[in-house]
């Protein structure tokens, strides 16, 4: 990161207006902090022990003074600003601020060390210009000095986890569906040494009653991954080859892979394969072996993705079954199926349902009195078939 562009800024006012500030830095500095314990309830109970305040103030003394020696400078760039600002982010984590205090603590002082450069500038009496440059120098240095702030803040925090609190936690985060800082990821994944992939699968583990604890080692050690919370899973780059451990997977536990997603939408991967998860402990997604994969099975989450939708549409669209006895309404359902996704004569439905073709004429006359022109529409074939595929995979819900 280059202090350049917000460099070259500074160095565009006029020295004289850093050389009337400059005197006045300890007196700022001390109203800064006073500002930032005034506004935030977190910085006042911080700094109300005298040796906390005067090291805020001194640090804060440092910072405006590295700020004003680029007033009217030119190429003095000082890398090194962020840096102390990183170490500021680290310091604000051990003294147990929020890393929203530590953001809005800077805001404040730059607010407050505005207002003495424009103090100093009307005094000069410089022009509207020059003032409305320093603002924008300042502008800059809350949006690069709070990157940072956050980047040394969160440093400090993945360093104060152990490894499988880091895990769990960037999982959560990538898993939770709300907005994330990109920082926060990034120091996670440098904490649990994982390469930021492009792409990015879900992976939702399912623990039956009596089941033995996650085995440890399982999965690779550079992944996110939450094994405690109640929802347990993983976010993997490669699952053929990243998940080559659930062979191992002991009795009672089952893996269900998610669809492949761009990181900023492992969210969606993650619902996916709780949703499959769901289904397949409903019996409605059959499982061969201890892991499903949502690939394999798309068609069907995208048909069950809405029960209560799904519901009306059978509600409506196969009420001409709904007075028949159970089994007169199986034999018809099966028979209505075929015919809707065929299109058959009544010997190839026959040959598909393995009945007469007498039977299947039979039946079709039957379906014509209870659904007439509706099964020469193809919206409504449409529905129906959707409909009756829906109820094949909920028989127990008949």
């Amino acid at each position: 990161m280059s202090w350049q562009p917000v460099g070259s800024l500074w160095a565009r006012l006029p020295r004289e207006l850093g050389d009337a500030v400059r005197p006045w830095i300890p007196a700022i500095a001390r109203q800064c902090v006073e500002g930032v314990m005034a506004e935030i309830g977190e910085c006042a109970e911080v700094f109300s022990d005298a040796d906390a305040r005067a090291a805020a103030v001194e640090l804060t003394r440092r910072g405006i003074e590295r700020a004003i020696d680029r007033v009217g400078v030119p190429e003095l760039l000082q890398n090194d600003l962020l840096t102390d600002f990183r170490d500021q982010g680290r310091i604000a984590f051990q003294q147990g601020l929020s890393r929203e205090a530590a953001q809005a603590a800077f805001r404040v002082s730059s607010r407050v060390l505005w207002r003495s450069i424009a103090a100093a500038g009307r005094r000069l009496n410089l022009s509207g210009d020059v003032l409305y440059g320093a603002a924008e120098c300042l502008f800059g240095d809350v949006v690069e000095v709070t990157m940072a702030l956050t980047e040394g803040y969160n440093a400090a925090q993945a360093e104060a986890t152990g490894p499988a609190e880091q895990r769990a936690r960037l999982f959560r985060l990538l898993t939770g569906g709300g907005g994330y800082a990109q920082a926060d990821v990034g120091a996670l994944a440098v904490a649990i040494g994982w390469r930021i992939p492009h792409r990015i699968t879900a992976v939702v583990f399912t623990a039956a009653p009596g089941a033995p604890p996650f085995p440890a080692g399982l999965l690779p050690t550079a992944v996110p991954a939450d094994l405690v919370s109640d929802a347990p899973g993983a976010l993997v780059a490669c699952p053929e080859a990243d998940l080559g451990g659930l062979r191992e997977l002991p009795a009672g536990w089952t893996a269900t892979v998610g669809v492949s997603v761009p990181v900023a939408q492992a969210a969606e991967s993650f619902r996916i394969a709780r949703r499959a998860a769901e289904l397949a402990q409903r019996g409605m997604i059959t499982m061969v072996g201890p892991v499903l994969w949502c690939e394999e099975h798309i068609t069907t989450l995208l048909l069950l993705a809405d029960e209560f939708l799904l519901d009306q549409l059978a509600g409506e669209t196969l009420e001409p079954l709904s007075g028949l006895a159970p089994r007169q309404h199986e034999e018809l359902a099966a028979t209505l199926l075929t015919q809707v996704q065929t299109r058959g004569s009544a010997p190839e439905i026959a040959r598909q349902l393995a009945v007469h073709p007498q039977t299947v004429r039979a039946r079709l006359r039957r379906l014509t009195e209870l659904f007439g022109e509706r099964l020469e529409d193809p919206d409504q074939r449409l529905r129906i078939e959707l409909a009756l595929r829906a109820e094949r995979l909920r028989p127990a819900e008949l």
